[in-house]
């Protein structure tokens, strides 16, 4: 019996998609068949580490080499594309640190326009200006405003674009801190501290506290202390939605609760450093009309009162160590400044990136950099491009020794600070982590009990719940590293 095509052509297709079926029930090969190693018994003991239960579902990349001897000891996975997260800090810092040069400062610059009767501040994208230092500012200035009149106050923020986040930022972060948003003049990371202290008498409002104490930033305190059983615990936000930087206290704490401490982004973070400085020239005895106004004038078309600066150096170790997201992204627009040209955007200092890495000999086509912190989920790179990146900086004898020192330190410094502790790691691997929601990295440098100098990148994602599995296998690897002697 002849069957219709029609028929024959279901049963065809039915057949292939059995097939591909069931090959997707066959188990994935082992992690280890895909492992590379020029030394079987560094094979034998890392490929243990990556354990079934762990990859998969997660995905991981390594690459390991040997910059004494300039020879590749492991790798696997290590031409997959992965979210950095903050190990795209080691492409900025890098970039910055060869092009802006081991000298280069982030001025404020603060001048007087007689003629509009308005004191000025020029943000020249200092990430780590803070109210003591602003304080400093308004001090020395003070002496110099000439008196008998009343100041407003200008902010000048020319030296950035006007897109206050970076592409593939995700909405939800604000009010947090991790939703701070951009501009060449800040403050305090363009945020605020906000604390709230149980009032000792049930029935009242607790204390709240605001740092700095600005007019900018009022707050509306409904919360109870209360002895009663706790229903709404206590919340603090800002009403972000209206844009508004009015800090909302809600919810009940109890007596004995200790003090609860908060810290949010504030919108328009320039405006409130104008604010601020305003209030602060108010203490000094320069009377301010509390007005604050963006403000276009050219650098240099007033002769400056004074120029407060943070020199690179301190700037790139607090972004490293603490691994800062704000000093990353203002760091990217500095560059684009810098070399490009005014505005700075996050787009240029994009590209001016790539031009870097690709004189490192990094094929800027397979890797994707949408910012300068890693934040954006749009940011990819692999571990052998990460690798590329430390081999070149480990060479560069003029930029290397800084580079290196604002990396933190396993068990002493920074974000693995307390991590791989009691091992011979512990003061002597130096590296960036890299964490978002599904995302851990580790990549940097560590020593053999030899002496040889080993670079290492370790990516993972996709996975879900707690990073804790997944950086312990971070650190039994560096461990090991650092115990190896007379690789083979």
């Amino acid at each position: 019996m002849i069957r219709p095509l029609s028929v024959l052509l279901i049963a065809v297709l039915l057949a292939g998609c059995t097939g591909a079926y069931r090959s997707t029930l066959e188990p994935p090969p082992r992690l280890s068949s895909l492992s590379v190693a020029s030394s079987p018994s560094l094979k034998q003991q890392l490929d243990p580490l990556f354990a079934d239960s762990l990859f998969p579902p997660a995905n991981v990349g390594v690459k390991i080499v040997s910059l004494t001897n300039n020879r590749e000891l492991y790798s696997l996975n290590e031409r997959m594309l992965f979210n950095p997260a903050s190990n795209q800090k080691l492409y900025t810092s890098a970039a910055a640190l060869t092009l802006l040069g081991t000298d280069a400062t982030f001025p404020t610059m603060v001048t007087a326009d007689t003629a509009r009767k308005r004191i000025i501040i020029t943000g020249g994208g200092d990430p780590i200006l803070s109210t003591a230092d602003l304080d400093s500012i308004a001090k020395m200035c003070a002496a110099a405003i000439p008196p008998g009149s009343s100041w407003d106050v200008g902010v000048n923020v020319r030296l950035f674009d006007s897109l206050y986040w970076g592409a593939g930022w995700t909405w939800d972060e604000e009010p947090s801190e991790y939703g701070m948003f951009l501009s060449p003049l800040m403050l305090n990371l363009n945020t605020v501290t906000v604390k709230v202290t149980p009032s000792p008498t049930p029935g009242t409002a607790p204390f709240v506290s605001v740092d700095p104490p600005s007019t900018y930033t009022p707050v509306v305190n409904t919360a109870l202390t209360t002895a009663d059983s706790i229903t709404h615990p206590v919340r603090v936000t800002r009403n972000w939605m209206e844009r508004s930087n009015t800090i909302l206290v809600t919810g009940m704490v109890g007596p004995r609760d200790r003090t609860r401490v908060d810290v949010l982004s504030v919108w328009k973070p320039e405006i409130y450093a104008g604010t601020v400085f305003s209030e602060l020239l108010q203490r000094q005895g320069v009377t301010t009309t509390g007005r604050v106004v963006l403000d276009s004038s050219a650098a240099g078309a007033v002769p400056p009162l004074f120029t407060f600066e943070h020199r690179i150096d301190t700037v790139l170790t607090f972004m490293n160590k603490v691994s800062d997201n704000l000093t990353a992204e203002t760091m990217l627009k500095v560059l684009a400044a810098r070399t490009v040209g005014v505005p700075g955007s996050a787009e240029n200092g994009a590209r001016v990136v790539n031009q870097f890495l690709a004189t490192a000999g990094i094929d800027t086509n397979l890797i994707a950099i949408a910012d300068g912190s890693g934040l954006s989920r749009y940011d990819l790179t692999t571990p052998a491009a990460t690798i590329t990146l430390l081999q070149k900086m480990y060479a560069d004898t003029v930029h290397f020794p800084l580079f290196y020192r604002t990396l933190p330190i396993a068990g002493v410094d920074g974000t693995i600070g307390r991590r791989m502790r009691g091992t011979l790691a512990a003061g002597n691997l130096h590296a960036k982590t890299g964490t978002l929601s599904g995302v851990t990295a580790l990549s940097g440098y560590v020593k053999t009990l030899d002496g040889e100098w080993l670079a290492f990148s370790i990516m993972m994602q996709n996975y879900a719940g707690s990073s804790r599995e997944y950086r312990a296998v971070q650190d039994a690897i560096g461990a090991l590293l650092a115990g190896l002697r007379k690789i083979d």
